[in-house]
């Protein structure tokens, strides 16, 4: 520090203190990998597959007396299919480094690297959640919940043949209301099938809140909404303890939570049904499932995670991305 010093000879006597952690300063919040991974399911097979409905049979209607009967077979389901994606985080070490540090480690450098590495894996993965699933990596947001201006093609199929693939998106929103958010979460819902979590960036977050909560006097109970924490296993009522797990601050509306990700692409609000939109995990053929837990480095989120080599991301059918232009 500036203006500090002290005398070599004391500095050449003295045993100086270095701290058994360290201090994570690069990466972002990663909210929706906490979320996703830590629900997710185990992939079973060279490729997960479902069924989709796509059209109404046309084989029904009203009669009289014997009728005249449409009799002609109905094709009414088409396939989806996804095939895993592979990610790695490799560490490489020199044997002679690894024998200084372990005649009077600190900390063990093994392990530090190695938990490094292991977050560092989760903020790529992370990046990918919102990402458009090119350059082999899993399906993400932006090809997930996409109506084809972005991905034309999605689980094997193609987009403008089957619109049961097509996500409501909106992207000339202007200034966001509340109404702007109530329309897009109608367009997101499909009977009882409505989001769960709504994920936006920090700007887009504060301009909600202020919508919500218009006077820092006024109750909070303002607009029907409430403030409080949502965490992987799902709400969190206030001045409840969090009792470990990773807790994120929620707005909710019509009773839906309202988060901010430092990793949400910038002007984009989305509205996601967690009951069809998951993550599935293959285990390593030898390793199986890879924890990647730790203590090491202190940061804004620890994640203590199990999540496995071979990675891949599931079904989506209508939920919803806004864009908004305007944060006024």
């Amino acid at each position: 520090m500036p203006g500090r010093t002290i005398d070599a000879q004391t500095v050449g006597i003295t045993q100086d203190k270095i701290a058994a952690k360290v201090v994570d300063g690069i990466l972002d919040g990663n909210l929706i990998t906490s979320l996703f991974i830590s629900n997710g399911r185990k992939w079973i097979g060279e490729s997960d597959k479902k069924n989709l409905k796509y059209a109404k049979s046309e084989a029904m209607g009203w009669y009289t007396g014997m009728g005249n009967f449409n009799v002609t077979q109905q094709k009414t389901r088409v396939q989806m299919k996804w095939t895993p994606a592979s990610v790695y985080g490799s560490v490489t070490l020199p044997g002679l480094e690894l024998s200084i540090n372990k005649s009077l480690p600190v900390i063990k450098q093994e392990a530090l690297e190695m938990e490094s590495a292991a977050d560092d894996l989760l903020d790529s993965i992370g990046d990918a959640f919102y990402g458009d699933g090119s350059s082999d990596a899993c399906d993400g947001l932006a090809n997930i919940v996409d109506d084809g201006s972005i991905a034309t093609t999605y689980a094997g199929l193609t987009r403008a043949s089957y619109n049961a693939l097509d996500a409501d998106v909106s992207t000339s929103v202007g200034s966001i209301a509340l109404d702007t958010i109530g329309a897009s979460i109608d367009g997101a819902t499909v009977g009882s099938n409505e989001p769960d979590i709504i994920i936006t960036t920090k700007t887009l977050w504060r301009a909600i809140e202020d919508l919500l909560f218009p006077s820092v006097t006024a109750s909070y109970g303002a607009a029907g909404s409430k403030r409080g924490k949502v965490n992987r296993l799902g709400d969190v009522s206030m001045g409840t303890p969090l009792q470990g797990l990773a807790g994120y601050t929620a707005m909710w509306y019509r009773g839906i939570p309202i988060v901010k990700d430092e990793k949400c692409t910038s002007g984009y609000i989305y509205y996601i049904n967690r009951g069809v939109t998951y993550w599935a995990g293959l285990p390593h053929y030898k390793y199986g499932q890879v924890s990647l837990g730790g203590g090491l480095i202190e940061e804004l989120i620890m994640l203590n995670l199990r999540i496995t080599v071979l990675l891949g991301l599931g079904l989506k059918i209508r939920l919803i991305k806004t864009v908004k232009q305007d944060s006024s």
